[in-house]
């Protein structure tokens, strides 16, 4: 019997790979950081902090001709959450992806269920990948692809809370309620429902994305629900040896019982050169206009923003800045250096509104500050990779102004090292 259930196996195995395809994988993944004024100036009465955090995941993806299944269990702890001798468990343990794919023709499909929703960039719809947690969606996804490189995606997704219904006999009453001092629009807060239709077309020399994207959030009473709107479209095209790219998006609706009327644009351009590509850009996203009715404050959708307002997370990330909006003047660069490479970015932050000083009168500057960020990464053989990193956020009075924070320590810069292994099992 010992020497049968092996054998059963790999009969089956090899009979299912004539067939179809499975893979199983993993990830073990931890991040060591010193914190010393992420995300926001550091006062002289706290000290900095520096903890491990860790990603374990476990991936099966089986695809045969007319369907794909993809199952991704996921752990995410502090060291030191579980004592050594311990049997609570102060871990997240959960699926991080759990979707099913079936292709009605080779270019038409239908996919559901928990996913990674990424675009482009990852500017509107990104994985973010950078937190442990990452970002994920419980959606149903209408996908046409061919292989002219075209592509039209529609998705749609309603949610709800079964700890606030009264399951299983009704599902009515679910809520999300507003987080505490940042409202329904947090970073961490859920939608109840969104639709969306995504078109990218790729050519020889560059590509060209459309998106519509409406999301509805609770902000009042059970049947409170504001719809936001968000369209535009990015391109990029390809003269040379330069890249150039761009970026334009509108936001309409509703936040709350606030009309919404803001918008956001990116112009960058990258020169390929034999040592290393050089990208300079300017990021503008509106902030509230103090002479308007309406709310003009662009809020970034579902992207990994953690990828383009500086590594530090002052901008975008679960953090507010008081409505200002945000300029964001950058320039990115990247050297090999062995095997590995050291990427260099610098930002220069500007507000997008005017923003005044304590007495609420005097216009304050709008010169938020500078941030250098510089990360090291290499491949540890064929399955590892290795990163460090340094920033440090060179910030001005008005940084202080937006941030709330009051005796900031004149220095906030942060390093971190991570280890990443990813074998395939089968």
């Amino acid at each position: 019997m010992k020497k049968l259930i092996p054998a059963l196996i790999a009969i089956l195995l090899t009979i299912s790979s004539a067939q179809a395809q499975f893979s199983l994988s993993a990830e073990v993944n931890a991040r060591s950081e010193f914190r010393n004024g992420f995300k926001k100036p550091i006062t002289e009465s706290l000290d900095p902090a520096f903890f491990t955090e860790q990603r374990t995941r476990l991936y099966a993806n089986y695809k045969a001709d007319e369907y794909e299944v993809n199952i991704a269990l996921q752990d995410v702890r502090m060291w030191g959450a579980d004592g050594i001798v311990d049997k609570t468990y102060g871990g997240s343990f959960g699926i991080s992806e759990a979707w099913a794919r079936y292709y009605m023709t080779n270019k038409v499909s239908v996919k559901f269920g928990r996913q990674i929703i990424s675009y482009d960039n990852q500017r509107m719809f990104g994985g973010l990948e950078w937190a442990m947690q990452g970002l994920r969606h419980d959606a149903a996804l209408l996908m046409y692809e061919d292989s002219l490189g075209l592509k039209v995606h529609a998705g749609v997704a309603y949610n709800q809370n079964p700890t606030t219904g009264g399951e299983p006999v009704r599902l009515t009453g679910t809520y999300y309620p507003p987080f505490t001092g940042n409202g329904p629009y947090h970073a961490t807060g859920n939608y109840k429902h969104i639709q969306f239709a995504y078109l990218n077309k790729m050519y020889d020399s560059g590509s060209v994305s459309a998106y519509l994207v409406n999301d509805a959030r609770q902000y009042g009473l059970e049947d409170s629900v504001a719809n936001r709107q968000t369209y535009g479209m990015m391109g990029m095209k390809k003269v040379g040896e330069l890249k150039l790219n761009a970026e334009f998006f509108y936001q309409g609706g509703k936040v709350a019982l606030s009309d919404l009327s803001a918008y956001m644009f990116s112009l960058s351009t990258t020169l390929q050169t034999n040592a290393t590509p050089l990208t300079i850009g300017y990021d503008h996203l509106s902030g509230q206009d103090s002479e308007s009715s309406k709310n003009t404050t662009f809020a970034p959708l579902f992207g990994t923003n953690h990828a383009f307002y500086g590594f530090m997370d002052y901008f975008y990330v679960g953090n507010g800045n008081n409505n200002s909006g945000l300029q964001d003047l950058y320039l990115k660069t990247k050297f090999k250096i062995g095997k590995g490479a050291i990427l260099g970015h610098v930002h220069h932050f500007l507000t997008a509104s005017t923003i005044y000083e304590s007495d609420g009168i005097t216009e304050a500057s709008a010169s938020l500050g500078t941030e250098l960020d510089l990360v090291y990464v290499t491949p540890l053989g064929k399955i590892g990779t290795f990163k460090l990193g340094y920033s440090q956020m060179f910030a001005s009075d008005s940084m202080d102004i937006i941030k709330n924070t009051i005796d900031s320590k004149a220095i906030n810069n942060w390093a971190w090292a991570q280890l990443i292994i990813k074998p395939k099992f089968i």
